[in-house]
């Protein structure tokens, strides 16, 4: 998207903007870490400006390529520039979309098992978050039930939010259980947690939890969400600066607790719309802008991570589809290592198990356009062209039989038939094709495999939990 020099512009402004300006702390915990990291603190402000040394000195320890392990072995995926990979949801969505009564209506845990059981189903997302929340919990404790639910009935890798030093630990405790022990999950992390700056360039106890999970050698996720035009520059370009100046503090922050923490680079792109006056999770120019953020992971061989499969339409149709697909596409394509939200509406708002299938089927498209095009003596087939002449055909020739299965995209959810079949069938749309599918997959889904003693283990957790609250 941009050259080589631009991104270097964009790499220099942001450690000027940290040297010279510097992050506001809400917390004392970060300020301490700061400070005997040798930062330099403005202690009656509470600001924190980090040397230019000391970033690039975080940059090379940052590692270019770790494992987010699946807990059955069979779900691990390399993150790395390069790789890509697509999730579902995000960070709890609050309502979920009713298909029966064709609105949104508040989520449930329940709802959430049954979200949560799709995307481990699902072949075509790598990773999971939610689409909807355990809305029926009380406020304080949502969060808690959520970990349960995602730990029990999903092994593929888990990114979550933890906005407290409390649920970070909380998290890993739980996630140490289901993984057989908390040295197992140090030896194959099979979650990564939300570290999230304040736009614009402010850093609050949200954050605190970034300690315990880099210590322990879980990823951490510097995702951040300025607004353009918001809480951040209305220009592309001071928006990129900006967030990768907050992204790099959220990296330097882990490799002061841990040199070689892991971390997923992830500043964001969004979009301050100036008409409804919300967050927009789809728009063109913020699909654009992350292509960018690919390119500063390469710059700095650090493993990204951002929206993409998010609609800000309010249903599952059409403009839904063109949305997610554009986030997609272009993500994959720039190489965005991991591609969250895909099910989700309204700007995060809310979650479709309908629209996570669709993107589902989205995501095995793009896959497929990643495979790029094999040019060699087979794939050329000249002899073949020859040999079939100017009468014969290529459909009955011994070359198309040995090679179609390799080149031909076969869809999953978007069949192909003939009119005839498709008005045979009942003139289904796609969105009541998915909602079949979705209930077949939920009849016959159960609950993950759990070590022996973790269903009582976890049940005690949240007893615990309850009872402090």
């Amino acid at each position: 998207m941009v050259t080589d020099a631009a991104v270097e512009k964009i790499h220099k402004g942001s450690l000027k903007l940290l040297e010279e300006h510097g992050i506001y702390s809400e917390s004392d915990l970060i300020l301490d870490v700061f400070k005997k990291g040798g930062a330099n603190i403005d202690a009656p402000n509470r600001v924190i400006k980090i040397p230019k040394d000391m970033v690039e000195q975080a940059i090379k320890q940052a590692p270019g390529s770790f494992v987010l392990h699946g807990r059955n072995g069979e779900t691990d995926i390399l993150l790395e520039p390069g790789m890509v990979y697509f999730g579902s949801g995000g960070s709890p969505e609050p309502y979920i979309w009713d298909y029966k009564h064709k609105k949104k209506r508040k989520s449930t845990k329940r709802d959430m098992v049954d979200c949560t059981r799709l995307a481990e189903t699902l072949k075509n997302i790598d990773f999971v978050g939610s689409i909807c929340c355990a809305g029926d919990k009380p406020e304080g404790l949502q969060l808690f039930h959520e970990y349960d639910v995602l730990l029990r009935n999903t092994s593929k890798p888990l990114l979550y939010s933890a906005p407290s030093r409390y649920h970070t630990q909380k998290f890993i405790e739980m996630a140490a259980i289901v993984s057989g022990g908390e040295e197992k999950l140090r030896q194959r992390p099979s979650i990564g947690i939300f570290t999230e700056t304040v736009s614009p360039m402010k850093v609050g106890k949200y954050s605190d939890g970034t300690i315990d999970a880099a210590q322990m050698g879980i990823p951490v996720i510097v995702a951040l969400a300025p607004m353009m035009g918001a809480t951040s520059p209305a220009t592309k370009a001071g928006t990129l600066l900006q967030g990768n100046a907050e992204a790099l503090f959220g990296l330097v922050l882990a490799q002061l607790v841990k040199p070689g923490a892991p971390v997923l680079y992830g500043p964001g792109t969004g979009t301050f719309d100036m008409a409804v006056s919300q967050y927009s999770y789809a728009s063109p120019e913020q699909a654009s802008a992350r292509t960018i953020v690919a390119q500063l992971g390469e710059f700095y061989n650090l493993p990204t991570y951002n929206l993409g499969g998010a609609a800000e339409a309010k249903l599952p149709d059409a403009e839904a589809g063109a949305q997610a697909m554009m986030g997609m596409l272009l993500n994959a394509l720039s190489g965005i290592t991991l591609t969250k939200v895909l099910g989700t509406l309204a700007s995060g708002m809310y979650g479709s198990k309908e629209m996570l299938l669709i993107c589902d089927e989205i995501a095995l498209m793009v896959k497929q356009v990643l495979k790029g095009v094999d040019i060699n003596d087979e794939t050329l087939a000249l002899d073949v062209i020859k040999d079939v002449g100017f009468t014969g055909n290529f459909l009955s020739h011994d070359h198309t039989a040995e090679t179609f299965r390799k080149e031909f995209f076969f869809p999953n959810l978007f069949k192909r038939q003939s009119i005839h079949d498709w008005e045979k069938g009942g003139m289904k749309s796609i969105l009541d094709v998915a909602h079949q599918k979705a209930e077949e997959l939920l009849a016959a889904a159960k609950p993950v495999e759990l070590p022996d003693g973790a269903d009582e283990e976890l049940k005690r957790v949240l007893d615990e939990i309850e009872d402090r609250n």
